[in-house]
């Protein structure tokens, strides 16, 4: 019992580290996250294809595609993807409450595209000094 609470707390710290590492390189290189979303949207439409989800699968990996191919268009791209998934869950999925989120994230993206690599890339900074955080015990 100690050893996996050890365990879970030394996973937190390096969780906290990787966190904290990803969004320095996602701010000072914001180009990377094409390649991130691109991989990340291939995956996820091929779990979505292969559980029997057909339209968002497709959808996803087709969006995957093609940002891989044309990588400046990615915040483009994603904003298009978050709007078209948060529909999805709002009509098709029954869950309005994310659905929305989805949908009003996806529309912010879409007006302000240059700040998804820095609002990401802030977010994965502070879950990495939270997460640090919580295993020396700040707060």
């Amino acid at each position: 019992m100690l050893f996996e609470q050890g365990f879970r707390a030394a996973n937190e710290l390096i969780r906290g580290i990787l966190a904290l590492i990803a969004g320095i390189i996602l701010i000072a290189v914001p180009h990377i996250i094409t390649y991130l979303f691109g991989a990340l949207m291939i995956i996820t439409g091929l779990i979505w294809f292969i559980a029997g989800g057909v339209l968002p699968g497709a959808v996803s990996i087709i969006l995957g595609i093609i940002l891989l191919v044309f990588p400046h268009i990615v915040n483009y791209l994603i904003g298009i993807y978050l709007a078209l998934l948060g529909l999805w869950f709002i009509f098709l999925n029954s869950s309005l409450i994310v659905g929305l989120v989805t949908l009003g994230v996806g529309v912010t993206v879409i007006i302000f595209p240059d700040i998804l690599s820095f609002v990401l890339g802030g977010y994965l900074v502070l879950a990495g000094i939270v997460a640090i955080g919580r295993y020396y015990r700040w707060f």
